[in-house]
């Protein structure tokens, strides 16, 4: 989580990432169900539309507001009303107060009015905590997992200052709540009257703004602009306003920038206000305010960088340099912050990628060449991805495509042939002896996850790191050609059960026993053979098992490159996103490790890599990057070896060619690219605790659990689950035990009675010290 942003944008991403999906499992979601029992949230929702065109609130009927009852909302979502203004392909967000997920799960209890709703809590999905209780405002923000991980007092009189100000709070930015208690008197010193804000709010949108404010505050308003900013704002308007803004001539104007700067996308009304506001007689030294000279400089460098496709390689690494040097500061500006200047913030990842690829990629053997690659060659590879997944528009995209295509292309083609020409001497292992299987440990799951690229893969490592995973990383060499059907079961633990005839028309192996073509059934059925736990993408498995190990596949990296081609850059991040959160699972459920593995990378270059001719009547078959030659063929094409049968070969491309035109995307042939591939190793932090508890007394009373807890006066908190080491088996939801060892736990669900759970006491990095059976509503 960024701490600098407020509180609202934090809320609007936790929005927008319950849209999540992985799209190879299922589909997408028809809508985000918001449910807010207490109307906690209430106060928040017209901040949060300038901010999110798509969310919806359930109530009376005000369309121009997106505003309305059931019935009109499931009209909204099926696209059947023409003047909702609506963003694209949007998930959409229901907003619905005085709604809890309780009373949409019960079905035959649910009012009238909510029926038309009911059916999108399963073709959607609905915004609660990990535990499936709704997100409460308190919750939100003390919520170390999914919520701020604030430091906030439980008492009567916290809750209700912090409710009270949370249209203050929404626009504070994270840092200033953290490393504090925060008690009630914080939350009321947000409610004394915040003269930069009003004046920023007014600003945004002065007509409304006025509107809005009954004649008291209005007048209180003008007061204090007149007394701290030497400004009327009834007799000098937004104009006036707008341009003392940009100017920055006085202190107070400085800082009032600076608090614009800490949250601009909470005022979109004010870049525009700032353009009319510009005055016109002025010399103009400071371009920083301005957004209009923003715009001038990012056309200027789209001019250049497209200028890039008529030099040299040479020239164009020093074009880029010099760039840098000049649109650097920009990145540093209001602008980029609110996505206005993303050619300066492609410019950064372009200038890491020219000093990369000026570095020499040689070696005099293929290890050698890896030792250099995956030390910070890779990272020219990946900046070349991040420059493109940096803009968006069709122009943009296709001056960052003049810029790659001008240096990175050649340096990538250069690498690849030296690669080739080195393991043509000396070939890349091959086959069961040489490059066996991957077997898990016990207690290990097996993650293949299609397509990992090893510069995509340090992206990943960089993420764990953050959410304080163990890791550790290794490398090893595809299987040839580096297609799926070829290289997947090559690494897998029935590596040993396959054996290679002829290369066909897919690359695929057989079965040992009964030479009958790999498919994905059989080679399930062959891990099953062999103990292993074959895991769907949402499924966790039973790591309690004896001797438990389990395979199971996540992502679609090589999917969506294949569909999107080089479009693919900007869906990456989602993809590792989604990834860490299932590694995440899988530790979570009790699995010691998981270990990520792959089977192939590939090459993208916008605008396609270069093609040589193989006619297609001298082939097999013929894929992008390798090609089966028929026997009686000749050809100039490099050869390698089957990884399942050396008396088998076939072709691929040469440097980083492709055997058709118009692949932005492709794999199959032989590059450090497509060749090297990850080997990762994940776990959750294993530092001792130095807590430790003791459950000395447990009781019900109905369907409350009480406790008592001797930790010495260690802070802990306590949970009932019903897999102790699953957070999201919960049922109660975690509760600090007092000073004095005693907890109470209320199980809200009545159908739970009779239920099998633990209580855990969980330590305050999170793990479990202390574990006790019992019965929901039992009495022990």
């Amino acid at each position: 989580m960024n701490p600098t942003i407020t509180v609202i944008e934090a809320l609007r991403n936790s929005l927008t990432a319950a849209a999540r999906f992985n799209r190879s499992d299922m589909v997408a979601p028809a809508a985000i169900l918001w449910t807010d029992a207490d109307s906690q949230w209430e106060p928040l929702v017209v901040q949060l539309r300038p901010l999110m065109p798509e969310l919806l609130t359930l109530g009376e009927y005000h369309p121009e507001e997106k505003i309305g009852p059931a019935i009109w909302i499931r009209c909204v979502i099926e696209r059947t009303l023409q003047d909702i203004d609506l963003p694209g392909n949007a998930i959409l967000i229901i907003y619905m107060p005085n709604v809890s997920r309780q009373t949409l799960r019960a079905v035959e209890e649910c009012p009238d009015s909510l029926k038309p709703l009911v059916e999108l809590q399963y073709r959607g999905v609905v915004w609660t905590q990990h535990n499936g209780r709704d997100w409460t405002v308190e919750a939100f923000l003390v919520s170390e997992d999914g919520g701020l991980s604030l430091d906030v007092a439980r008492d009567r009189h916290t809750r209700r200052s912090m409710i009270t100000a949370l249209g203050q709070l929404a626009v504070t930015t994270i840092t200033r709540l953290l490393g504090k208690r925060l008690e009630a008197e914080d939350f009321d010193k947000l409610m004394v009257e915040d003269t930069p804000r009003d004046l920023l709010v007014w600003m945004n949108s002065s007509a409304e703004t006025q509107e809005k404010w009954d004649a008291n505050k209005w007048a209180a308003f003008i007061s204090r602009c007149k007394s701290e900013y030497a400004f009327d704002p009834d007799k000098d308007g937004e104009i006036v306003a707008g341009e003392n803004l940009g100017m920055r001539e006085d202190e107070v104007w400085k800082n009032l920038w600076r608090r614009f700067e800490e949250s601009p996308l909470l005022y979109p009304g004010l870049p525009e206000l700032l353009r009319r506001s510009k005055p016109s007689g002025k010399l103009i030294f400071d371009k920083e305010p301005w957004p209009d000279e923003n715009d001038s400089e990012e056309k200027t460098l789209r001019q250049e960088l497209l200028g890039l496709s008529a030099k040299s390689p040479a020239e164009a690494k020093n074009k880029i340099e010099e760039l840098e040097e000049r649109h650097k500061r920009r990145r540093d500006w209001v602008w980029a912050k609110i996505g206005q200047s993303p050619l300066a913030i492609a410019l950064e990842h372009l200038a890491v990628m020219t000093d990369e690829v000026s570095q020499s990629m040689g070696g005099d053997s293929a290890d050698a060449m890896a030792s250099i690659y995956k030390d910070s060659g890779y990272k020219a590879d990946m900046s070349a991805i991040l420059a493109l997944s940096s803009v968006k528009s069709a122009e943009d995209s296709k001056a960052v495509e003049a810029a790659l295509r001008s240096i990175y292309l050649p340096w990538l083609d250069d690498a690849a042939r030296h690669f080739q020409k080195l393991v043509t001497a000396n070939p890349l292992p091959s086959g069961c002896g040489e490059l066996p299987g991957i077997n898990a440990e016990v207690g290990e799951c097996l993650l293949f996850a299609d397509g990992l690229r090893f510069d995509i893969s340090q992206r990943l490592i960089a993420m764990a790191e953050e959410q304080q995973l163990k890791m550790s990383s290794n490398w090893r060499w595809a299987s040839l050609p580096t297609v799926t059907a070829t290289a997947k079961p090559a690494l897998s633990p029935v590596a040993e059960q396959i054996i290679g005839k002829q290369l066909g028309e897919e690359f695929r192996p057989v079965t040992k026993e009964g030479n009958k073509p790999l498919t994905i059934d059989r080679f399930r059925k062959l891990l099953a053979s062999k103990n292993y736990q074959v895991l769907g993408p949402s499924e966790t498995g039973d790591p309690e098992q004896a001797d438990a190990c389990a395979w199971t596949e996540f992502g679609e990296i090589d999917k969506l490159g294949h569909t999107l081609q080089s479009k693919l850059a900007s869906r990456i991040t989602e993809q590792l996103e989604l990834l860490i959160e299932r590694i995440r699972d899988l530790l979570k459920a009790g699995w010691k490790q998981v270990r990520v593995i792959t089977d192939h990378g590939w090459l993208l270059v916008p605008d396609g890599l270069p093609a040589v001719k193989l006619p297609k009547y001298l082939t097999e078959c013929r894929w992008a990057r390798c090609a089966v030659i028929k026997e009686d063929s000749k050809v100039d094409i490099p050869m390698a070896t089957w990884h399942w049968n050396s008396h088998e070969q076939f072709a691929y491309g040469p440097g980083v060619n492709c055997f058709s035109n118009g692949n932005e995307y492709a794999h199959g042939g032989v590059t450090l690219q497509e060749c090297l591939i990850p080997d990762l190793l994940f776990s959750l932090s294993d530092v001792p605790s130095t807590v430790t508890a003791k459950i000395k007394e447990i009781w019900w009373h109905g369907m409350r659990c009480r406790a008592t807890i001797d930790s010495g006066g260690a802070k802990i908190t306590a949970d009932l689950r019903t897999k102790p080491n699953d957070p999201t088996s919960c049922v109660t939801g975690p509760k600090t035990v007092s000073a004095d060892g005693s907890v109470s736990l209320l199980v809200e669900d009545d159908d739970l009675e009779g239920t099998m759970v633990s209580l855990v006491i969980i330590d305050p990095s999170g793990s479990v010290i202390g574990k006790l059976a019992t019965t929901i509503g039992g009495n022990e």
